[in-house]
Parts: structure tokens; C-alpha cells; sequence
């Protein structure tokens, strides 16, 4: 286990996913919006990346904690944050082992990142005991059947296989998964799909811009070598077939789910 966590710490802090969770800023402004964050509570991010809902959870007057398992992204969050004059308690440390007593805040929420923790049930179970009876956990998850699980689907063929223990990400992105693992804890659930959408002036450039940045294809181009190319023409069709402009610019709608668990 410590071996693969060591693993996905040098996928995460390779190229600058920094620069790259910009393009998505807007889902951690609605995860923390559909929380329902007010002044004074308690908020915990649990794999927080470079805090895209950290910042607007503090914003709306919270009391934050962002948690992540790669430093290299908590040391993009506190830059940010800083950069915006907001105070946020920035711990490095795993979504399935949390280090916070029970019921230690007011609502827990992930903007893709806990998808990537390998035993969901595992991760399920620590943010709900964290959060506590009465609390909310609002998580933002891609989907299996839009542009990212279709990326995932295909890089999938280039990676080596995953241990038994790890089960898929984008499971993370299915109503039904997400009751299974909270149903011995939750009174409700509520749940919305929602649309991202990536605009640049090109397909190849911003593909060309992604792959310098995003820490899971920098660490396989240099894994795969000559096959690499592969990859990237089965994203650059993938991206092709999914875009909206017709200008020659791209648009690329990326579907997630947003859940709401109601402890």
C-alpha cells in the first residue's frame, strides 16, 4: 500500500496541475455552494489538490482545512490562497486514513480528488466520521460516460494493471456507487450533472499544453517512450469528436456528477 501511495505522490507533483485546476475553478465554487458553507463552519477538502474549493469555502467565511497526500499541490494552494489573502490550515496526509477526530466538521467536501484514493469504502468511511451525524458531504466526481472517462478509458490500455485493492475512479462519477458507500451513514442524497467546458483557440495546443502539466500523462510519456504518440492521438481524437466549436477553436464539454450526502 505504502508503495502505490508513494507512486501516486509522484504522478500527482509531476508537471503543474496548479495551472491546469484553473480550468475548472468553477466546480469548487458550486460543491461549496450546494454544501451550503456558511461563516464559521468547520470545512474540510479531503484531497484538495491546490484548493479550488478550499478557497471558495474560505471565502464564503469557513473555517478551512485542504488535505492532501502530495505536497507539491498543498505548496501550489498555500501560494493561492495567499495570493488572495485567505487563511487556510493546509495538512499534508491521506484521504483514507484522516487525521481529525470524529465529528470534527461541519461539512467535507472533494472536487475529484478523493476519486483517486484506491479503497473508496475506505475513503467513504473516514469523511463521513469526520463530518459526523447532521453534516453534509458534497463531493464532485467525473463521469464514465463523458469526455474524462473517456480519457481514463483510454490511457487505461498504455498503464500497467492497478492492484487488486484499488478499485476504478471514475466509479466515483455513478449515482449508484456513491449510495453504496455512504448508504450505512446517510439520511439523504441529492445529486445534479453538470457541465465543464475547456475553451482554448486550438485542439492541439491545448492538448500539447495539457500533457506538459497533467502529473498522470507527463509520467507516462516518460514511462511509454515512442508509444506515447499512441496516446495522444487517441486523446486528440477523443477531444475532436467531443468538441463544440465549429471555428477550429475547442470547446470541450466535461461532464461530472455532484453529489450531496446528508449525514
Amino acid at each position: 500500500m505504502e508503495e502505490f501511495k508513494q507512486a501516486q505522490r509522484a504522478i500527482w507533483s509531476a508537471g503543474d496541475y496548479s495551472t491546469l485546476s484553473e480550468y475548472i475553478a468553477e466546480v469548487g465554487e458550486l460543491v461549496i455552494d450546494r454544501a451550503g458553507v456558511e461563516p464559521g463552519m468547520r470545512v474540510l477538502d479531503v484531497a484538495c489538490g491546490t484548493g479550488n474549493a478550499a478557497i471558495p469555502a474560505a471565502r464564503a467565511g469557513g473555517l478551512v482545512t485542504g488535505l492532501d497526500l502530495v505536497p507539491e499541490l498543498l505548496d501550489g494552494g498555500r501560494r493561492k490562497a495567499a495570493a488572495t489573502g485567505l487563511e487556510i490550515d493546509w495538512v499534508e496526509g491521506d484521504a483514507e486514513e484522516l487525521p481529525f477526530e470524529e465529528g470534527a466538521f461541519d461539512r467535507v467536501v472533494s472536487t475529484f480528488g478523493h476519486m483517486f484514493a484506491p479503497r473508496h469504502q475506505r475513503a467513504a468511511e473516514e469523511m463521513a466520521r469526520v463530518c459526523g451525524k447532521g453534516g453534509v458531504i458534497a463531493t464532485c466526481a467525473w463521469t464514465p460516460e463523458g469526455t474524462v472517462g473517456d480519457l481514463f478509458r483510454a490511457s487505461a490500455a498504455y498503464a500497467p494493471p492497478p492492484p487488486d485493492f484499488a478499485s476504478p475512479p471514475i466509479l466515483w462519477g455513478t449515482e449508484d456507487h456513491v449510495r453504496d458507500m455512504f448508504g450505512a451513514t446517510a439520511s439523504a442524497f441529492e445529486f445534479e450533472r453538470h457541465v465543464v467546458t475547456i475553451a482554448a483557440e486550438s485542439t492541439e495546443d491545448f492538448l500539447d499544453f495539457f500533457i506538459e502539466r497533467f502529473g498522470p500523462l507527463v509520467t507516462a510519456r516518460s514511462m511509454l517512450g515512442e508509444r506515447f504518440s499512441e496516446l495522444r492521438e487517441q486523446i486528440l481524437a477523443i477531444w475532436e469528436r467531443a468538441n463544440e466549436a465549429d471555428d477550429g477553436s475547442l470547446r470541450l464539454p466535461q461532464e461530472y456528477l455532484l453529489s450531496v450526502i446528508r449525514l
